[in-house]
């Protein structure tokens, strides 16, 4: 049974009928023209599209040097954050069985956009909240043992098969990168609190980055 919307949810066909609850930040304005992060990427030799590509096909991307860094730093940044807040640090297994799958619904709807291994049946996770989530199959937990924090980082692989995004280039809906994820298991009565308390966790990550945003 999907996840019923709240009350609170507004009717509409698409993103134009969301609400927009506050901003932050200023979205800065310049004198030039801004260049798309691709061409800023490999002219700085940071971001190098072409090479992965010929490596592995399109929606892929290679970054190097000072590129490969910034996202190792940035992956340290967000989980140094989390932990420091409470979150236990998972490091979960990248490849799954299709249960594990199943366990977080992206079986059997998302099975196009999934990268299955054919000759052992098992999947590799499209984000750490497969993995992380399912730590806790099969277990029943105490209502003391809650609640239960837990961040981690992982490889996301999405063969992103529909015709949404085929249009899009840089490191924007490709077929692997990187996440940080969040995960909470919480009382039934606490998960509105808990949900604040989440996104705002998540909103310090672009606030210490200074990127402005809009919830």
């Amino acid at each position: 049974i999907p996840n019923l919307p709240h009350e609170s949810v507004p009717v509409g066909k698409d993103e134009s009928a969301n609400v927009v609850v506050r901003e932050w930040g200023e979205i800065p304005k310049y004198d030039f023209e801004v260049q798309p992060h691709w061409e800023i990427g490999e002219k700085l030799g940071i971001l190098d599209l072409a090479t992965a590509a010929k490596i592995s096909g399109s929606g892929f991307y290679l970054l190097k040097g000072a590129g490969a860094r910034l996202q190792r730093a940035l992956i340290n940044y967000m989980l140094d954050m989390h932990t420091s807040a409470g979150f236990t640090e998972i490091n979960p297994p990248f490849i799954v069985n299709d249960n594990t799958m199943y366990g977080t619904g992206q079986l059997p709807k998302l099975a196009e956009d999934m990268y299955r291994t054919e000759n052992d049946n098992m999947y590799l996770i499209p984000t750490a909240e497969v993995p992380i989530t399912n730590i806790y199959k099969q277990t029943v937990l105490d209502f003391k043992d809650l609640p239960v924090y837990m961040v981690g980082y992982s490889p996301c692989f999405r063969r992103e098969a529909g015709a949404a995004g085929k249009d899009t280039r840089g490191m924007i809906r490709v077929h692997q990168f990187d996440k940080v994820e969040l995960v909470k298991i919480v009382k039934p009565e606490s998960s509105y609190d808990e949900l604040e308390s989440l996104l705002a966790q998540a909103e310090k990550v672009l606030q210490g980055l200074r990127i402005p945003y809009r919830i």
